[in-house]
């Protein structure tokens, strides 16, 4: 059986699982996603799983749906660091555009800033380039994709892998920054 070998560690089984499985689950990953870029990034995603947790694999009394539960699931999370990605840019955008901002809401916009950019530099170096050209020179995936002769799905993932590592950075820092504010009052 094709899991058994998968879970063996068969290189060519997981190959043949991930031809097959990967045309039947596209349109449903597009179907949740409702993008096809965002459904191949999200199948990226479910493979990786697959392969990392192979094992389970042959212990399974219905694979298919196991890995219909990772897709579903992936596609979720997908979705979900989009909307968080997004309330993030717009909650930044209004920061400096405020016509009257106090000293606390300056100290919280430059210790963000601050933090933003140490998370930058802790990135590896070719998702740091990458995310730098999307942000500092507002290039576009396929324009980043073209000049650095990569795939537009290897630039996208490289983007939510970077914006992820600052969510992060941020969220760790945020009670520090936090208590720094209240303390001032």
């Amino acid at each position: 059986m094709l899991f058994r070998r998968l879970a063996d560690g068969d290189e060519e089984a997981f190959r043949q699982l991930f031809h097959h499985y990967n045309r039947l689950l596209q349109p449903f990953a597009v179907k949740l996603t409702r993008s096809t870029q965002a459904a191949e990034e999200v199948l990226q995603e479910v493979f990786l799983k697959i392969w990392a947790h192979r094992s389970k694999l042959a212990e399974l009394d219905n694979p298919k749906a196991y890995i219909i539960r990772i897709v579903s699931n992936e596609s979720i999370n997908y979705l979900r660091l989009l909307v968080k990605d997004h309330r993030l840019f717009e909650a930044m955008k209004q920061l400096p555009a405020a016509g009257y901002s106090s000293p606390e809401q300056t100290l919280a916009y430059r210790e963000t800033e601050r933090l933003i950019q140490e998370a930058v530099d802790q990135l590896p170096a070719g998702c740091q380039q990458i995310y730098r050209l999307s942000r500092d020179e507002n290039k576009r995936i396929p324009e980043i994709a073209s000049s650095l002769n990569l795939s537009d799905s290897t630039v996208k993932n490289q983007l939510v892998k970077a914006l992820k590592i600052i969510r992060l950075h941020i969220a760790r820092a945020t009670p520090l920054l936090l208590a720094c504010l209240l303390s001032k009052f």
